[in-house]
Parts: C-alpha cells; sequence; structure tokens
C-alpha cells in the first residue's frame, strides 16, 4: 500500500470517527420536540441533495419557547445509519456565519427587518451537528428560507413555515462566500454592485 493511500485511509477512518462521535452530540442538543431528525434513508438522501445544491440553512427551533436564528454554511455532509432499524439521519460539517442577538419565539414571526439585530458568529470553527429536517430551513431565494421538511412535502408541525433574513446580512454572505470561492445560488449582490452593472 503506498504512503498516500494510508493517508487516505486514515483520513477516512477519522472522518468516520468524528461523524460518529459527534452524533450523540448532536442528538443530545438537539431541539424540543424532535420530529424529523431520523427519517428513512430515501428522505434523508432527497435532504441531502437539497443541501448539496444550496448549502446556505437557517437554524430555528419553532417549536422551542424561544430560540436563537442562525445562519449557517454547509461544507460537507453524511447521511448515517441510526440505531432505529431503517431510520437515518443528516449530518452537517457546517460553519456558523450569523446568530441573532436575541431568541425568538415563534409568535413573534414574521419579524420586520428593522427588528432583526445579527452579529457575525464569534466562533469561527466548524461543526457537526445532526439536523432535523423540521428545524432547518433552505435557502429559496429572495431573502427568504423555508422549512426543509416541508420543502420535501413532510408532514410536520411547526411554528414557523419560512424566515427572510435582511438584505444587509445576505449581502454580507455573499461578499464573504465570493472570498471564499464557494458562493451558494441566488443570494443577493450589494447595492454598489448591483448599480455598477445596471450602469453598464
Amino acid at each position: 500500500m503506498t504512503r498516500s493511500r494510508i493517508q487516505h485511509c486514515r483520513l477516512q477512518v477519522h472522518r468516520i470517527t468524528l461523524f460518529a462521535s459527534l452524533l450523540a452530540l448532536g442528538v443530545a442538543a438537539s431541539c424540543f420536540g424532535d420530529q424529523l431528525q431520523w427519517t428513512p434513508l430515501s428522505v434523508c438522501r432527497d435532504a441531502a441533495k437539497m443541501i448539496a445544491r444550496q448549502p446556505l440553512l437557517v437554524s430555528f427551533c419553532s417549536r422551542a419557547d424561544e430560540d436563537y436564528v442562525e445562519l449557517w454554511l454547509v461544507r460537507d455532509l453524511q447521511v448515517v445509519a441510526t440505531p432505529a432499524p431503517k431510520l437515518h439521519e443528516v449530518i452537517v460539517l457546517a460553519e456558523r456565519l450569523y446568530r441573532s442577538d436575541h431568541a425568538f419565539s415563534s409568535t413573534e414571526f414574521p419579524v420586520s427587518e428593522e427588528q432583526w439585530v445579527f452579529s457575525r458568529a464569534e466562533d469561527p470553527r466548524r461543526f457537526v451537528v445532526g439536523i432535523d429536517l423540521a428545524y432547518v430551513y433552505l435557502y429559496v431565494g429572495d431573502g427568504s428560507f423555508q422549512c426543509l421538511a416541508q420543502v420535501l412535502g413532510l408532514p410536520c408541525v411547526v411554528g414557523v413555515d419560512a424566515i427572510h433574513l435582511p438584505d444587509h446580512v445576505l449581502e454580507n454572505v455573499a461578499e464573504w462566500c465570493e472570498a471564499k470561492r464557494h458562493p451558494p445560488q441566488g443570494l443577493p449582490q450589494k447595492p454598489l454592485e448591483r448599480s455598477h452593472q445596471a450602469g453598464r
């Protein structure tokens, strides 16, 4: 076995171990009232395909009394088996980009742009977590994120169907992602760039 092959195998083992060891943490820290964290393999695969195409997610547990709204950029994901027969889970490796400055209840939605206050995430490290498809929101364009379970046509009970983030947050994310050469589709450009292009 070549040296590069050995290194590749070690990397794969390390990656699998990381996902497996953090799976328990993801489950333990999951939202109150889990609904669609463990689902059939076909559902997990469909969810993974959607996230792979559009890796911006908003995390918000609408069934909790209150929760912070976080914006994540998914860098990698895996579908893994769970202890329950025939049920699987989507595990994401993500970066937390923004977080609301205070927690919201589902009764406060829709939130006007003036009420949103977001801060860049203080911890730049990537994290691994299992997601509940009812409590993550997929970017669908025009600043809006739709409940992933609903996008997939899955029955679920949620307090918030869609979340609309302020333009300035998504403009900053678009600029940051472009610098990192990982731009999700459909993000708005900064106003200066829009007016510059309009003048061409």
